[in-house]
């Protein structure tokens, strides 16, 4: 999983999803807590310090606290978590900063995080359909991209649950490039979540802040 976000931004929340590693669907694992996981990070510019550990601590849906961790909804959204990540990860100074989630009964999450000097802008409209909206796939071994798979899209709107909605013609493009198409009723929300999964691949999630 890999995400952009500002250098310097603070109070920033996550959804991340975690699958169970006892099965063998990429199905997500639910039950988790703060307790039953540890999580780590690195940044760019720790030269040769070992990982940061993250004090995970049970936190409340849609409220930022640091190290926050909390189910999201192991019925309708089962294997999605929020995450509340440290300032001082996102601080300026680097490039990037890697995290990885781990546990008994869990796969191994990384999530790799560009830091930019600027905000992100976007130009996606929205309630307006987009054509061609191509993301990348990676295997879930060796998390380098990957060919040749059936790739099943949904996606959340301003936090509702995952469904397919009209997201239509998913097709792969080349190295690892796939693509999808946007009906304007899977854009109509501020903020767009896509979730894309195939057989033997990591999840990928793109989130989209649509402008008026």
């Amino acid at each position: 999983m890999k995400l952009i976000i500002k250098k310097g931004t603070t109070s920033k929340r996550v959804m991340v999803f975690i699958q169970d590693s006892a099965l063998t669907t990429g199905a997500g694992k639910t039950g988790l807590t703060s307790a039953s996981v540890t999580c780590y990070y690195c940044r760019e510019d720790d030269g040769n310090v070992g990982g940061t550990a993250v004090s995970l601590v049970a936190a409340t849906r849609g409220t930022w606290t640091s190290g926050g961790f909390v189910e999201k909804d192991g019925t309708n959204q089962p294997g999605f978590y929020e995450l509340g990540l440290p300032d001082a990860a996102l601080a300026p100074g680097a490039g990037w900063v890697n995290f990885h989630i781990k546990g008994a009964g869990i796969a191994m999450l990384p999530l790799e995080i560009q830091l930019d000097d600027v905000p992100i802008a976007s130009n996606i409209k929205k309630n307006q359909a987009l054509a061609n909206f191509e993301f990348l796939m990676t295997d879930s071994t060796n998390h380098q991209p990957v060919t040749g798979k059936t790739v099943t899209c949904t996606r959340s709107i301003d936090g509702g649950g995952f469904t397919a909605g009209t997201l239509a013609n998913v097709a792969e493009v080349a190295n690892g490039i796939y693509r999808v198409d946007f009906g304007a009723g899977d854009l109509n929300g501020n903020a767009i979540t896509l979730r894309c999964t195939a057989t033997g691949c990591d999840d990928t999630l793109v989130t989209l802040v649509t402008t008026p």
